[in-house]
């Protein structure tokens, strides 16, 4: 478990020892993460500058009985379920419920954690879209290898560069519509497929030039906890989609293959 996590979940644990001197709390954390004492206490400090954590002084004048405790934020962090105030406890999560999520996808998550936690929410939602548009264009090079001439017009979308990718998604989403019913999980449940717009369409296209939209904490906060749902949805639609294709090449390779002698 990494060092920040550990510290929140054991702060969140009552009756744990949560006093401020390094023979305390610090030395608490190295035995359970065998990190070295600078780290105990980097990982404190940075927990405190971040507002998940906060020193209590007990009304006492000397440090001893100081009380590392969970602030508001902290307890957030710790008790959600897709929690952007703790980015390792988020990344951990995503790398273990999708493990095919593509890497540049993934890199712009972090990137998008970090921007949320630093006050950026602009940047975070912006870095959301580029995620989503990764995972997006795996799911529609997928379909389109995988229906041929059924996808043409998601196919021509595709080939022009100077189509918008809100364009692409519809074309996509048209041609996802009728097999919504005969798809495993209900990948293609409208849920996932209007988080996915709002992203491409909003967030990327708008927030991404110079037009002044606003993203506050809450919408930013709200992306951050939708996009690791439908980051593996896509994720799961588009292996689906391969999985078609290579059995139709693997069927059209043993159709082609000689004739049996008589």
């Amino acid at each position: 478990m990494q060092i920040r996590s550990h510290v929140l979940h054991l702060l969140a644990t009552p009756h744990a020892e949560n006093r401020f001197r390094d023979s305390y709390l610090p030395q608490s954390i190295r035995a359970a993460t065998g990190c070295r004492p600078h780290e105990a206490w980097e990982a404190l400090w940075g927990l405190l500058a971040d507002g998940l954590i906060y020193l209590d002084p007990q009304g006492q004048p000397g440090s001893d009985n100081w009380r590392w405790k969970l602030s508001e934020r902290g307890r957030k962090a710790v008790q959600g379920p897709w929690e952007p105030y703790d980015p390792e406890g988020y990344l951990r999560r995503l790398r273990r419920q999708v493990p095919d999520l593509h890497p540049i996808a993934y890199q712009y998550v972090q990137e998008a954690l970090q921007a949320f936690n630093a006050g950026c929410y602009l940047a975070c939602s912006v870095m959301l879209g580029v995620a989503a548009e990764q995972v997006f264009l795996g799911v529609a090079e997928a379909m389109v290898a995988a229906l041929d001439s059924s996808a043409e017009k998601l196919r021509k979308e595709l080939g022009n560069s100077k189509s918008s990718q809100n364009a692409r998604f519809q074309a996509l989403r048209a041609r996802l519509e009728p097999m919504r019913p005969t798809l495993p999980d209900d990948l293609g449940d409208n849920l996932t497929m209007d988080a996915v717009a709002d992203l491409l369409r909003v967030t990327r296209n708008e927030a991404g030039h110079p037009q002044g939209r606003a993203v506050d904490e809450d919408t930013a906060y709200t992306h951050l906890q939708m996009a690791a749902r439908y980051l593996g949805k896509m994720t799961a639609l588009a292996a689906h989609f391969a999985q078609q294709s290579a059995h139709q090449h693997t069927g059209s390779q043993q159709n082609d293959g000689p004739a049996a002698s008589s």
